[in-house]
């Protein structure tokens, strides 16, 4: 044996425990946050199209010889302005996956954004929308005669099922008849039928045109969001048709309106103010009908643009075909409202007030490129 004591090792080092720290959850935003996110959800710079719809109604009772009801027009731009807003919260939460996959949204397409940042829960979106929706139905009951209800009710119901399941237009290729047919279809002959009890064949037709040509512009916005759609299922007329056949729809469109109006001039010297209309915006499809044609709906620092121009040809077509329709009505033998003209005066420079400052805030200069892309969540109030 050696004389040397055998190795030991030694003791294990015993370290106290020390629990991981625990993160806190970030802290809510402040209550003013929190209220400026839930307004942006509803993205309510949108509502200046019914607005102009709501009085493109009004206008065509009075130009077919039937007094201003106030009472009626503030019922009708509530109803219009409710089931508006209903349907902003209510596609926020049903298209929330589709505008998650969108990576390339502008500030007119693609959503407010709000849900997808995380700044408040999609429940907070579709709570609203609910809540709306019975506003819009109590509305819906105030309204006198069968006709107006109806006409009432089919708008709320096409708003809603929109992206809403079961019906969920907007993922059937449906969705861009539907928002034509609401807003600028059934939207005016509403107001119309408010004021006047019954409808006339040159009010039918006004609607039709502007109901067809906010067809057109539905088909730019979900063009605008087709790739996104395309990887979440989401089969909008753009992703049924595709690019270049839906941009052929567009521009077709925009070419059939004013011939078809310009032949009916022709024969019958019937639907000037119509005729009128179109040709005063007609520069503004033509820009966008260009841009589409050179495939620049593509290029971010052009989308923007594209899209908002599409946008504001509808509210501006309607307000067009509604100082038409006025000028037709101060030269026939019933005249116009004092009152409505006031009322209408208002609005006008309103939504031209509007309108100058979303131009500025959407950077959009003269050849139509914005000089610095402005981000999603611009909302020009």
């Amino acid at each position: 044996m050696s004389g040397t004591l055998p190795r030991t090792s030694p003791p294990p080092v015993v370290r106290p425990y020390v629990p991981a720290p625990v993160v806190p959850a970030p802290a809510p935003p402040p209550a003013e946050r929190r209220l400026l996110a839930f307004v942006r959800l509803g993205r309510p710079k949108f509502l200046v199209q019914s607005l102009m719809v709501v009085g493109l109604g009004v206008t065509m009772a009075v130009r077919d010889g039937h007094p201003f009801r106030p009472g009626w027009f503030l019922l009708t731009l509530g109803f219009a302005w409710c089931t508006h807003l209903m349907t902003h919260y209510c596609n926020e939460y049903f298209d929330l996956e589709a505008d998650r996959a969108n990576a390339a949204p502008t500030s007119w397409t693609g959503g407010s954004r709000i849900l997808v940042s995380g700044q408040l829960q999609p429940e907070v979106s579709l709570s609203a929308a609910f809540v709306l929706a019975f506003v819009a139905l109590g509305l819906i009951a105030l309204m006198p005669g069968t006709e107006a209800r109806l006409t009432a009710a089919a708008i709320a119901t096409l708003a809603w099922f929109y992206t809403a399941p079961p019906l969920r237009l907007n993922y059937r290729a449906l969705g861009e008849l539907a928002c034509a047919v609401v807003l600028y279809g059934l939207g005016p002959l509403l107001a119309c039928l408010l004021q006047a009890d019954r409808l006339t064949a040159d009010d039918v037709v006004g609607a039709g045109l502007v109901c067809t040509l906010q067809f057109l512009r539905m088909s730019v916005m979900n063009l605008s969001d087709i790739d996104g759609d395309r990887a979440t299922g989401k089969r909008t007329l753009a992703v049924a048709l595709g690019e270049r056949r839906l941009v052929a729809v567009y521009c077709l469109g925009q070419l059939l309106a004013p011939a078809v109006l310009l032949t009916a001039w022709a024969l019958s010297r019937a639907l000037l103010p119509d005729l009128l209309a179109v040709a005063v915006t007609a520069p503004v499809a033509a820009w966008v009908a260009r841009e589409l044609l050179l495939g620049r709906l593509r290029d971010p620092a052009r989308a923007n643009a594209i899209t908002f121009r599409a946008s504001m040809h509808m509210p501006l077509t309607a307000c067009a075909l509604t100082l038409a329709l006025l000028g037709d009505a101060l030269t026939g033998p019933h005249g116009v409202p004092v009152s409505w003209l006031a009322v209408y005066g208002i609005a006008l420079a309103g939504f031209w007030t509007w309108l100058g400052r979303a131009v500025r805030a959407n950077g959009v200069a003269a050849h139509g490129v914005p000089a610095d892309p402005p981000t999603t969540q611009e909302d020009p109030r």
